[in-house]
C-alpha cells in the first residue's frame, strides 16, 4: 500500500468510525505526525474509491452498532414481559351489610323494634345480587325489644331493609389489567424498534442464533458499489455545503 494509500484508508476510517469532519481529520494527521494536508486535500482523499477492506469495516461498524441498539431493545423487551407478569394489586374486598342504627344510651326503656332474622343463600328470599359474603336479612311479624346502646337495622320506607357496604378484607395478588395493558404496550414499542434496528440491514447482516451471539456481515460485489455510490453522493453534498 502506498502511503497516499494509507492516508485514504485512514481518511476514510476516521470519517466513517470515528465521525470526524474534514478539519479534524486534518488536525489528525498532524497530530499523529503523518503529516500537514489542505482541507482540499483531504476531500480528495475523502472522494477517492473506497478500498474493499474500508467498506468491509465501516460496513461491519454499523451492524454492530445495530446489533447493539437490538439487545438493548430486547433486554427493554424482557424487563416489560417481566413487568406484565408482575402486574397485580390487592383488590379490596367488600360485601352487603344492613345499614344499622343505635339505640341511645339515655333512653330510660327499651325500644320497640320489628323482629329481624338472617337470610341463608338457600332460602327463596335470597336476593339475585347477594354474594354469599352479604349478610341478608328480612323483618318478620314480630316485634322485639332492642336495649338501650344495642344497634338495630333500619328500614325503608317500603318496610324492607336497609343495606350498606362495608370492607372485608383483600384479595392478594389480583391481575392489574392496566398495568398489564401497559406493559404489554411497552413490550410491542421494543419488538418494533429491535425490528428496525436489525431490518436496516437485513440484506447484510446475519445473526446467528440468538443476539449473545456473533454476528457475520457479508459484503457482496453490490452492496459494496452501492456503498461507494453513496459515498461519493454524501461527499459531493458535503463539498457543496461548504
Amino acid at each position: 500500500m502506498s502511503n497516499r494509500d494509507r492516508r485514504v484508508t485512514l481518511a476514510l476510517k476516521w470519517h466513517h468510525l470515528d465521525n470526524l469532519s474534514v478539519g479534524e481529520i486534518r488536525d489528525r494527521f498532524e497530530a499523529e505526525g503523518i503529516g500537514s494536508y489542505t482541507r482540499s486535500t483531504i476531500r480528495d482523499y475523502l472522494n477517492d474509491e473506497p478500498a474493499d477492506a474500508v467498506i468491509e469495516q465501516i460496513e461491519k461498524e454499523h451492524a454492530n452498532v445495530r446489533l447493539q441498539i437490538a439487545e438493548r431493545e430486547e433486554r427493554m423487551f424482557q424487563r416489560a414481559r417481566e413487568a406484565e407478569a408482575e402486574a397485580t394489586e390487592d383488590e379490596p374486598i367488600v360485601r352487603v351489610v344492613p345499614k344499622t342504627d343505635r339505640v341511645s344510651d339515655d333512653r330510660e326503656s327499651p325500644m320497640q323494634w320489628p323482629a329481624w332474622e338472617i337470610v341463608e343463600p338457600s332460602d327463596e328470599d335470597w336476593p339475585e345480587w347477594a354474594t354469599e359474603r352479604d349478610v341478608i336479612i328480612r323483618f318478620t311479624d314480630d316485634t322485639t325489644d332492642v336495649f338501650p346502646g344495642e344497634e338495630y337495622p333500619l328500614r325503608a320506607v317500603d318496610g324492607s331493609p336497609k343495606y350498606t357496604k362495608e370492607f372485608d378484607g383483600l384479595r392478594r395478588d389480583q391481575d392489574d389489567f392496566k398495568g398489564q395493558a401497559m406493559a404489554r404496550n411497552e413490550q410491542s414499542k421494543h419488538l418494533e424498534a429491535k425490528g428496525e434496528a436489525l431490518g436496516v440491514y437485513k440484506d447484510r447482516v446475519e445473526v446467528e442464533g440468538s443476539l449473545e451471539t456473533d454476528s457475520t456481515v457479508a459484503v457482496d460485489d453490490e452492496t459494496k458499489a452501492a456503498l461507494r455510490e453513496a459515498l461519493r453522493a454524501r461527499y459531493d453534498q458535503e463539498d457543496t455545503d461548504e
